[in-house]
């Protein structure tokens, strides 16, 4: 290979190492818990395993969709338990959220954090909810959480053919 090339590539002012370098630090970004959040508040109702109401005070609730995963619908194999499994972790609790986006229906889609422990990223390494790759598919944490659970077949992975919520709405239509 041509020594030029070589050179330039062992070079920090190689456009592909700022590049590299910027998005690890957005990676780092990403996986530790923020120390500002966009939404702060008690957790006063648990809706299902992937949807929270959060009190801020002042009359103010939001209704929270958690990023990157989807829990079992209603009616579903392991809705009940996923939706316990998230009560039991954050219900009553303070919680911060870091706010990912309004989707196209307008509803808030965050991060949930208690104690610096990321929420979302929890009720998937439990097996309770399934990474969605959809929406979160650069999201290595939800991947590898997933995998985790798979692996020691937690929650809904003990099923021997755990049908993905987006698999059982398609299958209902």
């Amino acid at each position: 290979m041509d020594a030029r090339i070589t050179g330039y590539a062992a070079r920090p002012e190689a456009g592909w190492r700022k590049a590299a370098d910027a998005i690890e630090d957005l990676g780092a970004a990403r996986e530790a818990a923020p120390t500002e959040f966009d939404i702060v508040g008690k957790v006063v109702r648990v809706v299902n395993g992937d949807t929270v109401h959060v009190f801020e005070g002042e009359g103010v609730q939001t209704k929270v969709n958690l990023f990157g995963i989807d829990a079992p619908n209603r009616n579903q194999a392991y809705y009940t338990q996923a939706r316990d499994a998230l009560a039991g972790m954050i219900a009553g609790q303070e919680v911060g959220v870091a706010l990912v986006e309004h989707d196209q229906s307008g509803r808030t889609v965050g991060t949930i954090y208690l104690d610096g422990k990321n929420i979302n990223r929890a009720m998937v390494q439990r097996g309770y909810a399934w990474w969605s790759r959809k929406y979160a598919k650069y999201d290595r944490s939800l991947q590898e959480a997933e995998r985790y659970a798979r692996a020691q077949k937690l929650g809904l992975w003990a099923d021997t053919n755990p049908v993905a919520p987006w698999e059982w709405s398609r299958a209902r239509q």
